[in-house]
């Protein structure tokens, strides 16, 4: 029970303290990343974008949906206004390159915690982004993810538990799991729901603090928004908000709002 308790004090560091990771902690000099990803290639995921807290740089990913949304996780805008967010684009670095836009609202879903129920959100820029070879939109699908499909994920976050967060974006390529199977190698079987799609690979593999909002893509098409994991690698799965079962609110939302 103490070692059950003791991860999941580190799990709800991941998904509530990805947020907030000084520049100073920037390092490049890891050979795996993500964790036991590889430096993406540049411009190979051009509609991901990095939300950048105010006074502490990096504080989560996020997706260009179009040249005016862009999807997150709820949890990584709790506490922050929107003129507390920039959002970094068109670029694989965090020290250089892109260009930083200001937003001016933010759509959280009815998210609860720690259960990361509807961890979801958007976030309206202040003005339209130029799209170029660096910059681009992703398509979101309302088609759910086979079991057992290969799915990549991209991040900026932390290269172990505690460790030092890459200069450079990094992708891993993960595996869907179905909700049973998810349940049965879970740590905490009871936050298992329809709203989430749940990925593994093996132990050394996954995301970390700061991938958090990021995105999961299959068959180029958006499906996932990085939600919750046991920090970081350790062999469970990672859950991220279900894209198909959150399609209608995230249409709705930019619809109305536009």
């Amino acid at each position: 029970m103490l070692q059950k308790l003791a991860v999941f004090v580190a799990y709800v560091f991941l998904v509530v303290s990805g947020a907030k990771l000084p520049r100073l902690l920037l390092d490049d000099t890891y050979v795996n990343r993500v964790v036991g990803g590889e430096v993406a290639k540049n411009g190979s995921a051009p509609y991901q974008v990095s939300l950048q807290a105010a006074g502490y740089g990096h504080n989560c990913g996020g997706s260009l949906l179009n040249d005016r949304w862009v999807l997150t996780a709820a949890h990584c805008l709790v506490g922050y206004e929107p003129r507390n967010m920039d959002v970094l684009v068109g670029t694989n670095s965090l020290t250089e390159g892109g260009t930083l836009l200001k937003v001016d609202k933010f759509f959280l879903h009815n998210y609860t915690s720690p259960e990361f129920n509807n961890d979801i959100a958007l976030m309206r820029l202040e003005k339209p982004v130029q799209f170029s070879e660096l910059v681009q939109s992703i398509a979101y699908s309302a088609k759910v993810v086979p079991v057992n499909a290969t799915v990549r994920l991209t991040g900026w976050g932390r290269t172990s538990a505690n460790g030092p967060v890459p200069t450079l974006l990094q992708s891993l390529n993960v595996v869907t799991l179905s909700n049973e199977d998810c349940k049965a190698k879970s740590l905490f079987p009871e936050h298992v729901d329809v709203g989430h799609l749940y990925t593994m690979t093996k132990t050394g593999e996954g995301a970390c603090n700061g991938d958090s909002g990021g995105p999961l893509v299959y068959a180029g098409e958006l499906v996932g928004v990085v939600n919750f994991g046991v920090p970081c690698a350790l062999g469970y799965p990672d859950g991220f908000a279900r894209v198909s079962y959150y399609h209608n609110w995230i249409r709705t939302t930019m619809a109305n709002n536009s």
